[in-house]
């Protein structure tokens, strides 16, 4: 078993249906450090993708933006809505456990050392993961609602 086959079992069984219910659909052409999700809404498409770790930890971050319902132009060549992909979104922005540029900064199964000290476990069970993603995932909606960023995301794009 890998290091992140426990995690990446607790957010298909619990963050997936979460966000499928909200109407997101799962990209099934992803690559294995990426799962993209998207939807519908009004005039625009939001995306979002799963950021797993390169180097095969245990560890993630969600990526998101949002751009045109209709389809868009990337070098030259029209791309449907249902092909859009992250990059293709302006402003990009990234859900993770708390702001900041590095990869301790992600969601993942270690704890904080101070929460090691005061829990007396290095991490966290992979569920427990799962379920902090899907509740700080409203961050993410009230983005997309109103552009007011929580206190678990962070801009990544250009004008972010």
């Amino acid at each position: 078993m890998g290091r992140t086959t426990a995690l990446r079992s607790a957010l298909k069984a619990v963050f997936y249906p979460y966000v499928e219910a909200r109407g997101f659909i799962l990209d099934t052409s992803n690559q294995p450090w990426f799962t993209t999700f998207r939807r519908h809404q009004g005039d625009k498409v939001h995306v979002f993708d799963i950021q797993w770790d390169k180097y095969g930890g245990p560890r993630f971050v969600l990526n998101f933006g949002e751009a045109p319902a209709n389809g868009l132009v990337r070098q030259h060549e029209p791309i449907a809505p249902q092909h859009i992909d992250l990059c293709d979104c302006q402003p990009r922005l990234r859900l993770q456990r708390r702001r900041g540029g590095t990869m301790g900064c992600w969601f993942q199964l270690r704890r904080p050392l101070w929460e090691q000290f005061i829990s007396l476990s290095r991490e966290y069970r992979p569920e427990e993961v799962a379920h902090r993603v899907t509740a700080s995932f409203a961050e993410v909606e009230t983005w997309w609602a109103t552009r007011v960023q929580g206190p678990h995301v962070h801009g990544i794009g250009h004008d972010a």
